[in-house]
């Protein structure tokens, strides 16, 4: 069921069987990421499937519809083992950017808070009081600028954004084609969740938020590489603090 805002705005949650409106969200999501379309068959059967309560990470993969057209997308997730979002994709086409919602907050903004707010519930369906933040993988400098507008903490550490995901490896074609892509530098950081009293660049906070994508999302190894770089780097940091 879709989700009936103000102004026009509606939301549709592509997720447990909802694939109505999955065409015009993957449309949306060619146009505006066209370097990962490899991703656009896990999207579908994430749509088509029903959440399981074994699943450490919990999707929402929500379609912006303004007046009935179709404008933009939000990716995201409640990883249920560390307590932590994670978003994964957040696109607005250009000539929808400038709604603004009865609060004042342009569109970008107010999809973030409302993004928040449904981690919120999840975590609170999972009988935690809120999630310790809403993490995200950042590939531009200029999108890393208007997320630190809406507070955004980037994190100090080099980071790495791996190819993909087990599940896109059993399924693609040529797997060798992943391996080509290679790890994509990228910044890497935190909205804070209103409400809570947590320090999202704490280094506890910061190796959940490292786990939650590298190890629960990507699966990495513990010992490769950027799991020996950015968690054991950071634990020497949390030892210093304590």
């Amino acid at each position: 069921m879709p989700f009936e805002l103000e102004n026009g705005l509606e939301i549709q949650d592509l997720v447990n069987g909802q694939t109505e409106h999955l065409e015009e969200y993957i449309d949306i999501y060619k146009t505006l990421f066209p370097q990962y379309v490899r991703y656009i068959p896990i999207m579908r059967k994430r749509a088509s499937l029903s959440f399981n309560s074994m699943d450490i990470e919990r999707w929402h993969q929500w379609l912006l519809r303004l007046n009935r057209q179709a404008v933009g997308i939000a990716g995201f997730l409640y990883n249920r083992r560390r307590n932590i979002g994670l978003l994964m994709d957040l696109a607005i086409k250009p000539e929808a950017r400038s709604f603004v919602a009865s609060n004042g907050e342009r569109f970008a903004r107010h999809v973030l808070d409302l993004a928040i707010q449904q981690l919120k519930l999840d975590a609170l369906e999972d009988g935690m009081n809120g999630p310790l933040c809403m993490a995200a993988e950042v590939e531009h400098r200029a999108l890393l600028e208007q997320y630190t507008r809406y507070g955004y903490v980037k994190y100090p550490v080099e980071y790495f954004e791996p190819p993909g995901t087990p599940e896109l490896a059993n399924i693609t074609q040529e797997p060798d084609d992943l391996k080509k892509i290679g790890f994509g530098q990228m910044y890497v950081g935190a909205f804070p969740v209103p409400g809570n009293e947590v320090y999202v660049d704490a280094p506890k906070v910061v190796k959940e938020v490292l786990n939650a994508f590298l190890i629960d999302h990507y699966r990495l190894s513990s010992d490769h590489w950027l799991i020996q770089k950015l968690i054991a780097g950071n634990s020497e940091k949390e030892s210093r603090d304590e």
